[in-house]
């Protein structure tokens, strides 16, 4: 019976937030609860026998501690546990993934939700001025897998250019042509020979590639629209001869569900037993005796303060946001910042003085002539349980995306510099699961989708920092977005590239689109399209993204073999030390870099 919950060989542990009462779904209805039971009871979803468990006390020695189980850190760590030699410690915040994770359709389900994200907020600004004063929102991901299990799953390595950029900031050795190899190592693309060539892609790695099982009936009325406004249309984003154009992007996933790096790299205990994880734990600082790292602070789950030693070196891999943070609270950092606080000042470096990013604006549309209903219902659990395929196998129209160049980009560098997202359709929440629930407050009104044009090489650049002695309180983020005027100029064209599209015939006949009047906010008095407009909407509207980096980039604080420079025993092993912006979604590249970063250590200590 396929409702039944199935032998697993393992017992199931019921763990880690729960699907039901989610920011997006909130309130504890039945379908919802039912349909996790359902989910945990699928073997190769709940996956029981490779669960990662923490130890209770770690040793009070190991060869290598990475902190942060994320994105970049459960790479390194699984890296370096391949020899049977090595001891390694990997230290994470958060606690284990929880299982709606792993649905494609859930992928917004655990933003806000303080297990899962970290809450970041910037400093309010005028921009995201939607939010109401609590300045701009960054989910950061907390637990196992870090934002890997929150981001929109899409997969892209950037241009060769990007790699030339890095170069040219400090990071000799990081070119296309040097990085690729890494990154190849990462990437498993199962349509190799199918969709995309062998030229561009490996099917070797340890990340399951490839588009989703499911691609609803609109992602081919939207590339008509993308033709008929007279925009590309391209087979593969990561093909360097077609640089620009629009795809349904592949994605990190596999048998229907979302693979997190955490999942793709780590093994338990029981095969790995060189491994430790140690859960729920914060690492606070890092150790150092003279110029050399030794060990870190953290504070445990019961709320105790901690040591653990590193006898070859610690790897900082808690991303943009936290390692250059940690680095600071170690006395890492600028002087002007470390000493009024009382932390003596080991190294003055400008740690979190190039914070970068992409940067964007989201435009809100109804289509009148569907009313809203939800996308998930039992129709769609029973197709994902039977054959792991339907709408809970995706992300809806989010799985599309488009690459232009706006007209300051050099289009010699094959490098563009905007990128388009598209947001409706998500299997993501039903009260009751019947076919064509009603949905929102005014279901008759048309169906809710929204778009986003962003600028991928903005030349804003902000900072963080800190203001407290008290390691664990905020850091400080200043994001400085349209600081510079071309930023806002970039993106200016990027919402009139998405007002051609949604304004074409094909859309229009078939949806009849108008802009969402009642996400018009401050700017409703204003000419829509107009340059005061356009303005407005992207100060209000913000998109500002998630793609943070070069909080400790190469050639400012660390090295080309990412050492944190003039110490020994330590490295920042994840975006934070990316000099600039790859023109896409960062995490290909930051999987790059973690797999270089584990090459490092295992050449200087092999």
């Amino acid at each position: 019976m396929v409702l039944a919950p199935q032998d697993c060989g393992c017992p199931i542990i019921e763990e880690g937030p729960s699907l039901v009462n989610s920011p997006v779904c909130p309130g504890n209805f039945l379908f919802m609860i039912l349909l996790e039971q359902y989910l945990w009871g699928r073997c190769d979803i709940s996956t029981p026998c490779k669960r990662i468990e923490s130890v209770d006390q770690p040793k009070e020695a190991y060869d290598f501690i990475v902190v942060g189980a994320g994105a970049a850190g459960s790479i390194v760590a699984g890296r370096l546990s391949e020899d049977s030699n090595s001891d390694v410690l990997l230290i994470e915040g958060g606690g284990q993934s929880p299982l709606g994770v792993r649905i494609p359709s859930f992928y917004r389900t655990f933003w806000g939700n303080e297990d899962v994200d970290w809450g970041v907020r910037t400093v309010p600004a005028d921009y995201c001025l939607d939010q109401g004063g609590k300045g701009c929102q960054w989910p950061l991901g907390k637990g196992l897998g870090g934002t890997s299990q929150l981001n929109g799953m899409m997969y892209h390595r950037g241009h060769p250019a990007d790699y030339d950029d890095w170069v040219a900031l400090g990071a000799e050795g990081w070119s296309w042509d040097e990085i690729k190899p890494f990154m190849d190592m990462a990437e498993g693309n199962k349509q190799v020979g199918t969709l995309v060539s062998g030229e561009y892609h490996s099917d070797s790695g340890k990340m399951p590639i490839q588009t989703f099982a499911h691609q609803p009936g609109p992602i081919n009325d939207m590339k008509q629209a993308v033709k008929e406004a007279g925009r590309p249309l391209i087979q593969d984003m990561n093909n360097p001869n077609t640089p620009e154009g629009f795809c349904v992007a592949q994605a990190f996933n596999a048998d229907g569900q979302r693979y997190t790096t955490a999942r793709a790299y780590l093994e338990p205990k029981s095969v790995r037993p060189n491994l430790d994880v140690k859960l729920n734990s914060v690492v606070t600082r890092v150790l150092f005796d003279g110029d050399r790292a030794y060990g870190v602070e953290y504070i445990d789950e019961n709320c105790i303060k901690r040591t653990v030693n590193a006898t070859k070196e610690v790897i900082l891999s808690a991303g943009a946001l936290n390692s250059p943070k940690i680095l600071m609270y170690s006395g890492v950092g600028p002087r002007e910042v470390l000493e009024p606080l009382g932390i003596p000042v080991l190294e003055d470096l400008p740690v979190g003085k190039t914070l970068k990013n992409h940067c964007g604006a989201t435009l809100y549309f109804l289509l009148t002539a569907v009313n809203n209903t939800e996308a998930l219902d039992w129709n769609a659990l029973t197709d994902y349980l039977l054959k792991r395929e339907g709408p809970m196998s995706s992300t809806g129209i989010t799985q599309f995306t488009g690459l232009l160049y706006s007209s300051y980009a050099n289009r010699s560098l094959l490098q563009p510099d905007l990128q388009f997202f598209f947001n409706g359709l998500y299997a993501e929440c039903s009260k009751t699961g019947v076919i064509g629930e009603k949905a929102g407050d005014c279901p008759n009104a048309g169906y809710n989708v929204s778009a986003n044009a962003v600028a991928l090489l903005p030349r804003s650049v902000g900072w963080m920092t800190i203001n407290s002695s008290d390691p664990t309180d905020p850091a400080l983020y200043f994001p400085n977005f349209f600081s510079h005027p071309d930023d806002m100029a970039m993106i200016k064209e990027g919402l009139l590239h998405l007002r051609d599209i949604f304004y074409t015939e094909t859309l229009q006949e078939k949806y009849k689109i108008v802009l969402d009047p009642t996400q018009l906010g401050d700017c409703e008095e204003l000419d829509a399209w107009s340059d005061e407009w356009l303005e407005c909407i992207i100060r209000y509207h913000t998109d500002p993204q998630n793609h943070q980096l070069g909080t400790a980039a190469m050639g400012l604080v660390t090295n080309p073999q990412l050492q944190v420079l003039n110490l020994r025993g330590i490295r920042v092993c994840d975006a934070a030390a990316m000099p600039s912006q790859p023109t896409g979604n960062p995490q290909g590249a930051i999987m790059g870099v973690a797999e270089r970063c584990a090459h490092f250590l295992k050449e200087a200590w092999k």
